[in-house]
């Protein structure tokens, strides 16, 4: 393989850990509010980079009541 196949995977490989980095953080520094019951709660960092999403809200299920759909991820720490 050419030297510069090489060095294309390496920077994707470190492009794709700082994004999923950027995102665990940012998942560890927000919350959602269950529009169904109103609980305050947060998920885990992985559960943040991993779910489904759109610009503004996050596939997530409410831990209190079961509630599963998308929310507005809410800024700060619960």
């Amino acid at each position: 393989m050419h030297p510069v196949v090489y060095v294309i995977i390496v920077v994707v490989v470190v492009y794709a850990i700082i994004m999923i980095a950027r995102a665990v953080n940012r998942g560890a520094n927000s919350h959602f509010i269950c529009p169904k019951c109103g609980n305050d709660f947060q998920v885990t960092g992985a559960k943040y980079a991993f779910s489904p999403k759109t610009f503004t809200s996050h596939d997530v299920t409410c831990p209190k009541c079961g509630y599963h759909g998308f929310m507005e991820v809410q800024p700060g720490k619960k």
